[in-house]
Formats: structure tokens, sequence, C-alpha cells
């Protein structure tokens, strides 16, 4: 039986706050689905596209849809409008895809929204969506959720808003924080940042197609990078050859600013060199190969992201037979860094040392022996005082000065194997 118009109009209008109802329910359940900062986000996209289509631009490819933006690599074309009307009480006025590759420090995988509001009352809104409302943590004016990637899982860490990750770890946060000064505005993002993979992004974010996954850079390590014929050529100085197996020392350095910077350096003797590493905390550590620590041949910084190696490519040494007061040492080097980058360049230095007095090596450090000789080097707009311990065959820096600084180094203990 046909309806009368004004009964139809009235069915009709009863049908609607029921599909409503569900495109509310939808749009609330992929907001849940967000949270987690994974591709479930994007597989309930896919199962609710046909109530976002009507609010903001789709792509699908198989079993996920995306918000798709233009290039997440231009900062004028990585968001689009979202005309969604206010889901679980947040009004999304934008949804942002952005990259961005900081070097060392690690990359960056953005995606989120901006939602009208501020930064108290969007956190609140949203933590209730979250499986676990009580990890959105505030901390210095934004709220974080933090993970860090062990194994094939993600744990729970404290967030550390400022830090770097670098290369060596990753990390996903769901990060809710101010957008616009006045306050009015918030974004709610989520980041998947550090050492990055194709791996990783195969896992969370489906939306990003293959051709765009960050390239595998195999680290390369001091020992994959020779010591040219050249230069070695040059090494065989017997002034300067060690007299120990393995030696370590700790020294405190001192610049005046009220603030000790303690430094453990380890060398083991090698071939007439010395293979040496400086550990300055848990920060970081350099590794280099050096003559009596005072020509470096290459050198490699770790625990920063660093994966190049300085390599000195060419060098003019000149040694003196004996360490009378008044000779020079002097070592002019041609440094670059291994493998090269497009923006990379090689650099020149000298280093340059008059020979002065002996002294007792134990003004040094109490348990050194026999002669300590003075040294006086300049290298660029570093002026040092070192002593070069006889008994050992090594330089030790006690002071150095530069246009910035005047550092003084405090020896704390030696261990000496011979």
């Amino acid at each position: 039986m046909k309806l009368p118009f004004s009964a139809a109009l009235l069915a009709a209008a009863l049908l609607v706050p029921a599909v409503s109802h569900a495109d509310d329910a939808a749009l609330t359940d992929t907001l849940k689905a967000f949270t987690h900062c994974d591709e479930r986000f994007f597989s309930n996209l896919n199962t609710h596209r046909d109530a976002w289509q009507a609010y903001a631009p789709l792509k699908q490819d198989k079993h996920f849809s995306w918000i798709a933006v233009r290039d997440r690599t231009n900062r004028q074309a990585n968001a689009v409008p979202v005309s969604a009307p206010a889901i679980a009480g947040l009004k999304l006025l934008s949804y942002n895809d952005e990259v961005a590759d900081l070097g060392p420090l690690g990359l960056y995988y953005y995606w989120g929204f901006v939602v009208d509001g501020g930064l108290d009352e969007v956190a609140q809104r949203l933590a209730p969506l979250m499986e676990q409302r009580g990890a959105l943590i505030k901390t210095e004016g934004q709220y974080s959720r933090s993970e860090l990637k062990v194994g094939n899982g993600w744990q729970s860490i404290k967030p550390m808003p400022g830090k770097a990750p670098g290369l060596r770890h990753v990390e996903r946060v769901l990060i809710v924080e101010p957008e616009n000064k006045q306050g009015t505005q918030t974004r709610v993002s989520c980041s998947v940042q550090g050492g990055v993979n194709a791996g990783i992004l195969a896992e969370l974010r489906p939306d990003i197609a293959p051709v765009d996954y960050p390239r595998t850079v195999v680290e390369t390590s001091i020992g994959d990078v020779p010591v040219p014929a050249n230069v070695r050529q040059q090494l065989d100085v017997p002034l300067l050859q060690p007299r120990f197996k393995t030696l370590s020392y700790s020294y405190v350095s001192k610049d005046g600013s009220g603030k000790d910077n303690p430094v453990r350096v380890t060398f083991n003797a090698e071939g007439g060199l010395l293979r040496k590493n400086e550990a300055y905390g848990e920060a970081f550590n350099v590794d280099r190969l050096m003559l009596a620590d005072l020509v470096q041949l290459k050198s490699k910084m770790n625990g920063l992201g660093a994966d190049q190696v300085m390599q000195t490519q060419s060098a003019e040494l000149k040694v003196p037979s004996s360490w009378a007061p008044g000779q020079t040492l002097s070592a002019y080097m041609k440094m670059a860094y291994v493998p090269v980058k497009p923006t990379d360049k090689p650099t020149d230095t000298t280093l340059t040392c008059q020979v002065g007095e002996r002294f007792p090596a134990s003004q040094v450090f109490t348990s050194l022996t026999g002669d300590a000789i003075r040294l006086s080097c300049e290298q660029g707009d570093y002026k040092s005082t070192r002593a070069f311990i006889e008994d050992l065959g090594v330089a030790l820096t006690l002071e150095s000065v530069s246009s910035k600084a005047r550092i003084v180094n405090e020896y704390t203990a030696f261990d000496v194997v011979r």
C-alpha cells in the first residue's frame, strides 16, 4: 500500500535520528581506534568509510582507508579540512599527515587532528575514548602517552617531551598540545619517531606506500674504514710508540661553570697505534684510532645516531728525533666522512706542538712514573697544554683554551696493563 505523502515524510523523518545515531557511533568508534596510534585507525576508517566520506577526502586500498592529504612531505599540502559534527564532544577542524627527517635525531611521522577547544578541555574529552585513559599524562604544557618499541611489542615509558629518541630507538606517542597561541585550538596527534624503518611503517601506517618507506641505512663501523696506505706508512715513529697493552683512566673536565663533567678513557695498543674509547657518561661515547693520542687517524661517535666515520685521508707528519726543548712536532691532516653525503666537505686541520721542559709524571697523577714532557699545542681555535708520559708513550691533555671556553682536566684514576 502506498503511503500518503505526509505519512511517507513522517516515516522518513522518524528514520533520520536512527541514521544520525548510527553515524555518531561509527565516528566515535573510529576516534577510539585512532587513540591506539596504529593500523586500527585505518582499518576502522575503512569499516566506517560510508560515514566518513561526507566529511573528509578518503582513499582506500584493500582493507584500509585513510584521510588523504596532497603531500605529507610539504608543509603547505599536508593538511585537509574535516567537516564532521562534534564526535564525543570533539569538533574536528582538520586532519594532518606529515613526515620530518631530523637526521641523527630521528625520523618523525605524525598523523592526527586539529580540534576546536583548549588543551585541558580536549584532553578531558579524549581520555574516555582511550583504552587506558590514565596513560595520558600532562607534562610541560601538553598531554602525552609514550611507548618504546621493545622486541616485537611496545612498552609504556614515562613521557619525555623535548628529548629525541635518535636512530637507535623507536617511540610511539599520542600527543595533545596547543595548536595556536590563543589556546582556542588543540592538536591531537599520533607520532612514530626515531629509527623508523620499513617494517614499523608497514605495521603501523598502511596508508603509506612502500615506495615512500625510508631507505635502510647500514651503519658504518669504525673497523670498516681502513687507514689509507699513504697515511699508514708515516706512522712508524719510535718516539710515539705505546709502552703498554691496555690503559684506562678517568678525569673530570672543569669549564668554570661549576658543573664537572666526568670522562672515562680506555686504550688498547695495537700495531703501534692506540684504539681509544671516550665515554661521556651514558649519553654517548667516541671511538678513535690514534697515534700516541696526538694524531687522529679515524673517529666514530656512538649513541647520538651518527652513521659516519671521520677518516684521515692524507697526512704530513713531522716528529723530532728526541724530546729536546724547543723542538716542534706537527701534523697536517685532511679528513672526510665515510660514507660521504652530498653536503659533506673535507676538513683540513694542522696540529703544531712545541716541546717544553720535563717534569715528574707523578704531578699529573700520583701513580705515574718517570718523566712527563710538556707540550704546548695549537689546532685551529684550540690551544692546549699536554703532558707526554714517556713511560707510557701517550699524551694527556691538561688544559685547553678556545675563544669559547677554558677547560682544565683533573685526572682521578689510572689502570695500566703492560
